[in-house]
């Protein structure tokens, strides 16, 4: 068993200085001891078996907690097309509370709103012990905003802290509709441990596009939990890009409560050297007339991995339920490793439901055709690669943040 004492008292301290009520207080005190009797999970007490996240994340059993002392987010990192923006800068929320048109962007300060429950999920218990900022999104009902909104996550080069927890609450009302971009920005090659929980609820008839950028992170881990309900009629679009990126793992629990609720998550990934990212899905067809489609694609480098575990689950009331999944990977390297766990659990007997997933190398013969056609051998295996993972960016029903990401996938034979 690790010791984990610098992480006790640094939670001492922590709660010394931060103002909050007795509630609160008191669920922080049993989370950290739901960490401190299990700690950081393992290949024993983890239910997916091949990610080496979990190596990385005893890289923190210390903890240097510490105020920002850095100044505003660089105009050079905003993003040119007019948005509405919420700015983390070193961990600390600094953009000012926006209420216009219907949209509500604060400080997530009521943590009644927020995922509660401890249990056996030791990284969230340790963000619900320490996380002490994040945003609330909330859309009044038939508003309809037009911007997207921008979430900049800011580390500066001035910045003493290794760890960060973010808990993020976003409220659709009915027929509202919004698209969230989060940007994460790194100034040096300091590593990090960032975790964030973040519950989604989507009323009737609302719709949500959350985009998410993950590139230039070398060094540091990331654990995201997210968890959305949908209800009737309501849709939810999520699109993540990882590039260059050192750990990260991404845990999402959906659930289609309302019928003719979709849902609809595709990922790419594009990792070099030693870098590695897990994916863990969870689909609930929980109400009939429902439908899902997961969809992700990887490309992998060198020495690095890439897990994906998947799994739709359809209630026995679930009937019509339509639920798509198809996870693929490019092997580049006879070093690189890709683990992928499709998994159906069907209660219900009129659906259509189907799981896939493949591994394999760029096609000789493709290549060997456009090098006929006058491309070289090098040229022309980025043209198979951005051709493979394009595919997911196509199912972006945002043209906007479709183009941008093509932009992003247009470095692929950058030297890393």
């Amino acid at each position: 068993m690790e010791n984990y004492s610098n992480i006790k008292n640094c939670f001492d301290t922590f709660i010394k200085n931060f103002e909050t009520n007795d509630t609160d207080l008191e669920f922080r005190k049993r989370s950290i001891n739901h960490f401190l009797q299990n700690g950081y999970p393992g290949v024993k007490n983890e239910d997916w078996k091949y990610s080496p996240l979990t190596k990385d994340l005893k890289k923190f059993i210390n903890f240097n907690i510490s105020k920002s002392l850095s100044n505003d987010l660089p105009k050079l990192y905003l993003e040119e097309f007019d948005h509405y923006s919420i700015v983390f800068n070193d961990g600390i929320l600094v953009s000012k509370n926006i209420l216009i048109e219907g949209l509500k962007i604060e400080k997530n300060s009521n943590y009644l709103k927020s995922i509660k429950k401890e249990g056996d999920n030791s990284v969230l218990n340790l963000n619900n012990a320490f996380a002490e900022n994040g945003y609330l999104i909330e859309i009044e009902k038939n508003t309809k905003i037009n911007k997207p909104v921008v979430i900049y996550y800011y580390y500066s080069n001035h910045f003493k802290s290794n760890y960060f927890g973010y808990k993020n609450f976003i409220l659709l009302n009915e027929n509202s509709s919004i698209s969230l971009y989060e940007k994460p920005i790194y100034e040096n090659d300091t590593a990090y441990l960032t975790t964030s929980n973040t519950e989604i609820f989507l009323s009737r008839n609302s719709v949500l596009k959350k985009f998410d950028n993950n590139i230039s992170n070398k060094n540091s881990t990331i654990y995201n939990f997210v968890k959305c309900n949908l209800d009737e009629e309501s849709y939810f679009e999520s699109f993540n890009f990882s590039k260059n990126i050192n750990s990260r793992r991404d845990e999402t629990i959906i659930n289609l409560n309302g019928k003719n609720s979709f849902a609809s998550v595709n990922a790419v990934q594009l990792l070099h050297k030693d870098c590695n990212h897990e994916i863990k899905l969870l689909m609930n067809h929980n109400e009939e007339n429902t439908k899902s489609s997961q969809f992700i694609k990887t490309a992998l480098y060198d020495q690095s991995n890439s897990s994906f575990q998947g799994k739709i689950f359809v209630d026995s009331k679930a009937q019509k339920t339509d639920g798509y999944q198809l996870s693929r990977a490019l092997l580049l390297s006879d070093n690189a490793k890709f683990f992928s766990k499709p998994e159906l659990e069907i209660y219900a007997d009129d659906v259509k439901c189907s799981h896939g997933s493949s591994s394999g190398n760029i096609d000789d013969e493709s290549i060997f055709y456009l090098r006929s056609r006058g491309i070289n051998e090098k040229d022309a295996k980025d043209m198979m690669i951005k051709g493979f993972l394009a595919e997911v960016i196509d199912k972006i029903t945002d043209k906007n943040f479709q183009t941008k990401f093509y932009q992003q996938l247009g470095y692929v034979s950058n030297d890393f």
